[in-house]
């Protein structure tokens, strides 16, 4: 089997750029380094990606049924998040056969929800309406021990992110009194099922909080955003409009993706097409200009915060700069950092939770 050094110098080309650009964020999800080597090491061109990925997700689904068999359910739950992991790599920005890409994304919900009973901290799935023309959604909730009505930090996903990938960390909100509702919106995740990218995600926080409004374990009056990557565009869109947001948080966000759109990696550029219903490549880039700032940034009267990494190659830094120079907010350049800061996240993370959570009135220490 091959080193994680020779794979990350497969020569296909656009297997190299995927693994150049996201193996930080593979390796800090979950991912382990094994199944990354063995995978890739499989493949000899970018259409074996979803098929490798496919077949390493099922050695794990066989690991968990054995132990359900077993009646070992500790180590059932741990490998059905295992296969989790293999299938949304598997389908997350291969977009070029829909039928291998939905089929990737089934599974995924699949191995998810076979989890879903048995984690901790407890997970609950949600339906969540729609309002002013946007598609119902669908989130995962987890509720902080001893409160009880909680506020609320909205998480949400990127371009190829999910709530499920996004969920996984929401045990530093817990501990700090801090309920957490990570959400599929338009065209993302599970909703991107029915759903389609909106420049105005606005309209789909404000349905979020209606819903959050509904709850009599959740505090509406101390709700905030959590975004990273486009959806560091997203949550200082929604703090623009939406007054009920108390604080609004963006990582490696784009203050115009259509600035940025010419120079993604081609699988983003083909994912950004497939999440935004456009029907070719040139309608995807006349789509892509509709998610800006211009104009926008300013109406942003709440906290924010912004941070943004240096070496990211998807989303320049002087794009973040923008969106807190012009939004009033603090902003936080890490040296080094690369998209998402996932190779430094000891640099910004707890910071970034306990501002939040300042804000919304939990608990740092």
């Amino acid at each position: 089997m091959s080193t994680l050094r020779q794979i990350l110098g497969h020569p296909d080309p656009v297997i190299a750029e995927v693994l150049e650009t996201w193996t930080p964020r593979f390796l800090r999800g979950g991912t382990s380094v094994g199944d990354l080597v063995s995978t890739v090491d499989r493949m000899e061109t970018w259409d074996d990606w979803v098929v490798e990925w496919t077949i390493t997700a099922g050695v794990h689904e066989t690991l968990a049924k054995h132990a359900e068999s077993d009646g070992r359910r500790l180590a059932a739950t741990a490998a059905w998040m295992d296969a989790f992991r293999c299938h949304h790599l598997a389908y997350f920005v291969s977009t070029r056969d829909l039928e291998l890409h939905n089929r990737g994304l089934a599974n995924m919900l699949r191995c998810h929800d076979n989890a879903l009973p048995y984690l901790e901290p407890a997970v609950e799935k949600v339906e969540i309406p729609g309002v002013e023309g946007a598609s119902r959604m669908v989130g995962l909730l987890s509720l902080p021990k001893g409160v009880d009505v909680a506020p609320v930090v909205i998480v949400l996903p990127g371009l190829d992110s999910t709530k499920e990938t996004r969920h996984q960390s929401r045990g530093g909100w817990l501990r700090r009194g801090i309920a957490v509702l990570s959400v599929d919106g338009p065209g993302q995740g599970e909703s991107s099922q029915w759903s389609t990218i909106r420049p105005d995600y606005e309209v789909a926080i404000s349905g979020v909080i209606d819903w959050i409004e509904t709850r009599a374990d959740l505090d509406a009056s101390r709700v905030g955003v959590f975004g990273t990557s486009l959806a560091g565009y997203y949550a200082p869109r929604a703090a623009a409009f939406e007054p009920r947001i108390v604080a609004a948080y963006g990582n490696c966000g784009p203050y115009d993706w259509g600035e940025c759109f010419d120079a993604l990696p081609q699988v983003t550029k083909e994912a950004y097409a497939h999440y935004s219903g456009a029907k070719s490549m040139t309608e995807a880039r006349e789509l892509a200009d509709q998610l800006s700032l211009d104009g926008v940034a300013s109406k942003i009267s709440c906290p924010l915060l912004i941070v943004h990494g240096s070496d990211d190659p998807l989303i320049p830094w002087e794009q973040g700069k923008r969106i807190a120079d012009e939004g009033g907010g603090q902003f936080m350049l890490i040296e080094g950092g690369t998209h998402g800061v996932q190779n430094m996240p000891h640099l910004f993370q707890s910071y970034a939770l306990d501002w939040m959570t300042r804000y919304l009135g939990g608990a740092v220490s």
